[in-house]
Formats: structure tokens, sequence, C-alpha cells
């Protein structure tokens, strides 16, 4: 490493920062980059990418604690988040999903630039795929590094797959055109979609090269250095925890929504107040950095079915759950996404915003939103309290597109000590209404379709004082208790360095030269997706747009 001075020094070796250094060296074939990583280096461990291990704790987590969310009864809920090369991409589902048009265009719009549209994103979405089909080309990639399968084309069909089907036909959800929602339009029923190669993870640091970039792993940086100069700031290297520091013309930040944030703030970027609480010098004062979280909750169920002998579920005696596809993907096969009544909604928002909104300019009233993921899952998730059985499949309410924030600050001044994390879930009436109303279409499907009817016989409960099974005819107040005390996160935050408040339209950080921010923590506003491959498609912009700068 010597003395010398690097193009671009990168800070985070996980989904953004490994597909940037990649992308950034074969853009610039000269260029000097130096990734540097707090986990350790991935790239050869096999185990990493066994089919349905989420690696969840230990090694490769941060796993970090959060604070007490009111909303949810004073509950904590520990935040994962992958630390390693690869990031996020090593413990995460696997789950594709883009999420739709409209929520790139309000992107696009509230940072007055056309590049982070929907359109103006898809050829980078097409970029890094590879899929499982040659149909419709003007949307989908077939020369990308994520392998991304569906269950069809896995073949994996599950005994419940056609029940299930004719259920959310009663309820009015349309199968969408191909079973595809990953052109635009995520409204209906299609078949799961996931980053795998004959089932096994794909993570970023295992796709995407990094022939021709120092890797440094196993170091956690102090923060940016920054240097004054007529007036102005530029970042001109980063110090390491240990004091040492290495020279950049560039340094870009790729740490995720918790980890960037905290960066900036070590740094002197941020709240004024906030950096003289902790003994920092305030270099830029810069509000938003680490406000603006938004992430996606979540809400399983396990629903007792009827006839259970008859092997509709992992872990049943069927043998078709024997045969190898059913091994390469999580056991589902429906995502459904769908909008929830308008009235009500304007009814919350009102509530929320202090006057009634205007049905026709409201971003979220002026035309149907995806609002609400439900999936159904065949094998009962095991939770405390709840062993797994043959005699249960689970369900995932996820609502996509909360109006709550949290933030990101610090506790202290040492990089060593993680950042404090409020989730601030469900903290706006809006909120709890979109993910009532979603639990209750969900309850719906399984006890008031044919579907329900024939093979659901209600909901068990883990014992929990004062948790009862949702019914038809539960009343708000009992719905939001239930959510109260089961609902975790999705992890999807982001935000927390949000475009437009934080970083530029080129993701250049307000303020300073030189210093940029590629990450969840950039997308400022909340997505219909699961946020992996939005990342990568925002990511690969991002390595067109600083190769060009540079």
């Amino acid at each position: 490493m010597g003395s010398e001075t690097y193009d671009h020094i990168i800070v985070g070796g996980g989904l953004s920062g490994c597909v940037l250094a990649s992308r950034l060296r074969q853009y610039k074939p000269d260029s000097k980059i130096l990734l540097i990583e707090a986990g350790q280096d991935t790239r050869s461990r096999t185990d990493i990418l066994q089919p349905n291990v989420l690696n969840l704790g230990g090694e490769l987590d941060w796993a970090y604690p959060t604070e007490p969310i009111a909303s949810l009864g004073g509950r904590s809920i520990p935040y994962n988040a992958g630390k390693g090369l690869g990031g996020g991409t090593l413990i995460n589902s696997g789950g594709w999903t883009r999420g739709s048009a409209s929520d790139y265009d309000e992107w696009a719009a509230v940072v007055d630039d056309e590049r982070w549209s929907y359109k103006g994103q898809l050829p980078y979405m097409r970029k890094t795929e590879k899929w499982y089909e040659d149909s419709k080309p003007e949307h989908h990639g077939k020369d990308g590094p994520i392998f991304v399968a569906s269950a069809q084309s896995a073949g994996r069909k599950f005994p419940l797959t056609d029940p299930i089907a004719k259920g959310w036909d009663e309820l009015g959800v349309p199968a969408l055109p191909d079973f595809d929602q990953n052109s635009g339009n995520n409204l209906g029923r299609a078949y799961i979609c996931e980053a795998r190669r004959d089932g096994k993870r794909q993570h970023s640091a295992s796709v995407y090269p990094l022939d021709g970039v120092e890797v440094l792993v196993d170091t956690l940086v102090r923060k940016v250095v920054i240097e004054k100069s007529g007036g102005r700031l530029s970042a001109s290297g980063v110090e390491l925890a240990d004091g040492k520091i290495i020279a950049g013309k560039n340094v870009i930040s790729s740490g995720g929504t918790i980890r960037s944030p905290q960066l900036l703030l070590l740094s002197g970027i941020g709240a004024s107040a906030h950096l003289k609480e902790h003994g920092i010098e305030a270099l830029v004062d810069l509000p938003e950095v680490g406000q603006g979280l938004h992430d996606h909750t979540s809400f399983y169920q396990s629903w007792k079915l009827k006839n259970p002998e008859k092997g509709y579920t992992l872990g049943s005696n069927n043998p078709l759950f024997q045969r190898p596809e059913f091994a390469k993907g999580v056991p589902m096969d429906w995502i459904v996404s769908t909008d929830i009544p308008h009235e009500g909604l304007a009814k919350a928002i009102e509530k929320d915003e202090g006057q009634a909104p205007d049905v026709t300019t409201h971003r979220l009233l002026s035309k149907s939103r995806t609002q609400i993921e439900t999936v159904v899952l065949y094998f009962k998730l095991p939770v405390p309290g709840v062993t797994p059985d043959a005699e249960h499949l689970t369900t995932l309410t996820v609502p996509f597109l909360p109006t709550s924030r949290g933030s990101v600050t610090l506790k202290s001044a040492d990089p060593n000590e993680g950042p404090r994390v409020d989730l601030n879930y469900l903290a706006t009436g809006v909120d709890k209404y979109v993910f009532r109303e979603g639990v209750r279409k969900l309850i719906r499907l399984m006890l008031q379709t044919e579907f329900g009817k024939e093979y659901i016989a209600g909901e068990s409960v883990p014992p929990v004082p004062g948790m009862e099974a949702v019914s038809l005819e539960d009343n708000d107040g009992k719905l939001d208790k239930r959510i109260e005390m089961a609902a975790v996160t999705t992890w999807h935050c982001a935000g927390t360095c949000a475009m437009g408040k934080v970083v530029d339209s080129e993701l250049r950080v307000q303020g300073l030269e030189g210093l940029y921010v590629v990450d969840a923590s950039v997308i400022p506003v909340p997505l219909s997706a699961h946020i992996q491959a939005p990342v990568y498609a925002l990511t690969e912009q991002a390595a067109a747009i600083i190769a060009r700068q540079a």
C-alpha cells in the first residue's frame, strides 16, 4: 500500500462496494482502486452459497441493537446487516423484485433528475440481470452477472399453488402478464423471483470480479480525511481506526444505511449540534445526515391446515418435496402486491397531515400504488415458542410505502461502537391503516375464500399473554394490538443519506468535493421492492456517473 494515492477509496465492501469497485475498474482500467471492508474476505467460502441458509448471526452479521419502538409496545428489534465482502447479499433471502415504475418516477421527481426514473434506471436494471427466459428483452437483461430464477422456471409447483391462485382471483387480484412483476407494474399476482444460480446464493463479491482492485479486509475506517483550501473543502483520503491515513482523490462511502451516515458524522458532516455533543468539529452542517430512515416492517402468521396428512407443506411425508428443485429456493410461489382502499387512506392522511389531501395530486392517492406485499410459505416458520411441523403454513404481510421515518445517530465518537438506530416503525396513522388493511385482505384469503374454507382451520398463535388469533370480525384496535405485538423488520432500511438532501443526483455529498455515498442510504423514497435488485441497479448507474467524472 505504501504512500501511494488511490484514484478511488471505497469504504465498505458490501453489495454496492463490490459492484462499484468492479465496474470502476472496468470503466477505467488504469485507475487505482482500494476497497476497504470491516469484515472478512468471503470469496473462497462456499458454505455461504448453500441454498436456503440466511447466515444470520455470527461473524457475517453486524446484528445492530436498536432503540425501543413506541408503536410496538416498546420492543427493540435486532437489526441484521451483512458484514464481510458481499454485505447484505451474504445474509438475505435472495428475493429479486424491482418495485413499481411509480416508485422510481417519484424518486426522479424528488431529486429533479430523470436518470433516477424507472426509464432512466431500466438500462442498469437490465445490466445486472441474466434473466431466466428470453421474453421481454426491453425489460430484462440476458448478459448480466446475476442469474435470476422464478419459482416456475425452477420447476417448483406446490400442492396448493393452484388453489391459492384461485383464492386471489376470488379477491379480485389479477395475475400479471407472464406472472412477471419486474417489468414496471407489480400490482397483482406473480411468481417469486430469486437471485439464485442452480439454487445457490449469489453475493456481490462472488459475481462481480475484483481483479485489479486492492482489497483490504478486517479493517475499520475511523473517518474521511477532509482538507480545507481556499475556503473549499475536499476529501483527501481516509483515517483507519488504528490512526493510519490512506490518501485518495475520491472517497466513496458504501457502508450501507447504518454505517454510511455514521462515517459522515464521524468525519464532521452532519447536524452541527449533534457533532458538538460528541466533540467532533462540524466541517459541513448537513442536518439530514442520518435522518429519513425508511424500512419495511413484516408480520408473520401461522395457519393450521385441515387434513395436513395430505402433504401440503415441507416437513410432511409428501415425496414431492424430496425432489431437488424444492431445495433450490424459498418454499413459496406467488408474490402478491396490492393497493388498499383510498377512502380510508385519505382519512388517515388527513389525520396525520392536518388537512384533507387533494386526491388528484397526493402521491399515495392520485393513482394506484403498491402498498402491500403478501406471500404464503409452505412451511411453519420457526419462531420463539413455536416449533416447525407439517400441520401449518406461514404467511407474510409487508407494507411497502411507509410514511414513518427513523434515524441513525452517534452513540459516541468511537468508530468501534455502532451507532444509535431508531427504526421508529408505525409512527403514523397512515402506516397503521395500511398495515391493518393488508392484514385484513390476508385474513379474507385464509378464512373467507373457497381456498380458505377448504384448506385452512384457522390461525395458530404463539403462547404469548394477550395474543389472540385473528378473525374476520376483528376491529381496528384488536388488529393494531396484534401487529404491535408481532411486527418485525424486513431488513430493507434506506434513506439516511438521502439523494436531494445529503447527496446530489450524482451521489456527491453536498458541501465538499471528492466525497460520494453509494448504497441504499441514498434512496430518498420507499420502494415497493425487496431492495437488493434496486441497489444493484443504482450502483451500476452510480459507477457510470462517477467514472465519467473521474
